[in-house]
């Protein structure tokens, strides 16, 4: 250990305590038991504090520096279709490879080197490279190498951009929809980050593919209880039950309605824009019931009044907290006295968590942001609700957040 690591009782307490969690992790694995994806996480967060704990200032540029050269190899990569021509058993030389995908051999062989030294590919001999499990997820369209592609194509230049957006709009924290950091970076300040996406069918396709990787971490149902809702649905016949703010392609009303049994499908409402609700009508359902669906832009006035449940989900992470006061002001003015809007977010801790401080960064390109549940606090209150319980998932920081008028 370097000297300018000293050999603390703090730093020897730490280690001593991540391999006592280290050794029960590896008598799991003996001993044949599934990790569950929390189990999981909490492995992986304890091999990066056992790093965190002596690593020194330049090992931690050293790691930065190399993730800059790794996720741009596999960008390269992936363009390329060099992994995707590599067999998924056994070895293939980087000539063969070269050759496959009309490259030039020395700068792929450096590419793959890359990979090679950070363990997601593996060499044989002087000339021979293979796959290993954590580079095959790259070798087809997934939502995992999606989500590869956006990392690099849709935010790294947002990233890039930051200093020279911040010389020109001044020190402050992006919000709206125009001028964002994003749309600065593409050279069309004018223009909300959607507007750019959709001049280019290629990145919303593939911007969708990606979302669909993170639903696990986002359940669609499981969370709030709406069993009360299914039990008033006799009350009335014709009083909307459900409304989906924003909802795309109506899953999540799917897997709600799955879940409670009573509370009819035909008894709630989907809302998105036009294409996206165009969309939805197109598909086909396993249920014989459809919500109704209605187009509708969620910055304008709610159209469907006197719900008993206005849910949006996943939306407000995208937009300034001026913008979220005005959507949920358009539910709160919409709303009976018992009716209630349920917000599906992650809710921030302070410090946040190492992905949700990551998301939040990459938010805020956009003009969107995540929030503590003092910063929810802050919008709902000022669009006349309050927040009368947060529900929050069993795993992560997802939380439906419930709120009635003030």
């Amino acid at each position: 250990m370097s000297s300018s690591t000293l050999p603390t009782p703090t730093v020897a307490e730490k280690l001593d305590s991540l391999a006592a969690m280290l050794s029960n992790a590896a008598k799991d694995v003996r001993d044949g038991v599934k990790t569950s994806p929390e189990n999981h996480a909490k492995l992986v967060e304890t091999l990066r504090s056992t790093v965190e704990v002596v690593n020194q200032p330049r090992d931690d540029l050293g790691d930065l520096m190399m993730g800059f050269v790794q996720c741009t190899a596999i960008r390269l990569l992936v363009k390329w279709k060099v992994l995707e021509n590599m067999p998924t058993v056994g070895t293939i030389s980087y000539k063969e490879l070269a050759a496959k995908v009309g490259g030039d051999e020395s700068f792929i062989t450096r590419l793959c080197w890359v990979l090679i030294a950070t363990g997601m590919l593996k060499q044989e001999g002087t000339d021979q490279v293979a796959h290993t499990a954590r580079s095959r997820p790259y070798a087809s369209v997934n939502p995992l190498s999606a989500m590869m592609i956006i990392g690099f194509d849709e935010y790294l230049s947002s990233f890039v951009h930051m200093p020279q957006y911040f010389d020109t709009y001044g020190m402050r924290e992006p919000s709206g929809r125009l001028h964002s950091i994003k749309a600065f970076a593409e050279g069309h300040p004018e223009l909300t980050a959607t507007e750019i996406m959709y001049r280019q069918p290629e990145r919303v396709a593939n911007m969708a593919l990606a979302m669909s990787s993170m639903e696990n971490m986002y359940p669609l149902s499981g969370i709030y209880n709406y069993e009360w809702v299914a039990r008033r649905a006799a009350e009335s016949s014709d009083r909307p039950l459900v409304v989906d703010v924003g909802g795309a392609k109506g899953h999540t009303l799917e897997a709600i309605c799955k879940d409670t049994p009573g509370l009819p499908l035909d008894r709630c409402v989907l809302e998105d824009l036009p294409e996206v609700i165009e969309v939805a009508k197109g598909m086909s359902s396993e249920n014989k019931l459809r919500p109704q669906m209605i187009d509708m832009d969620f910055h304008k006035e709610q159209p469907i009044k006197g719900a008993l449940i206005y849910l949006i989900r996943r939306c407000l992470h995208d937009f300034s907290d001026e913008e979220c006061v005005q959507i949920l002001r358009h539910m709160s003015d919409a709303m009976e006295p018992d009716s209630k809007v349920l917000i599906g977010e992650t809710v921030l801790s302070n410090p946040p968590s190492r992905p949700t401080a990551m998301v939040d960064l990459l938010l805020a390109t956009i003009g969107g942001k995540e929030r503590t549940i003092e910063g929810f606090s802050n919008i709902v209150g000022r669009a006349g609700l309050k927040i009368s319980a947060v529900h929050k998932a069993a795993f992560g920081d997802f939380s439906i957040i419930e709120c009635q008028k003030a």
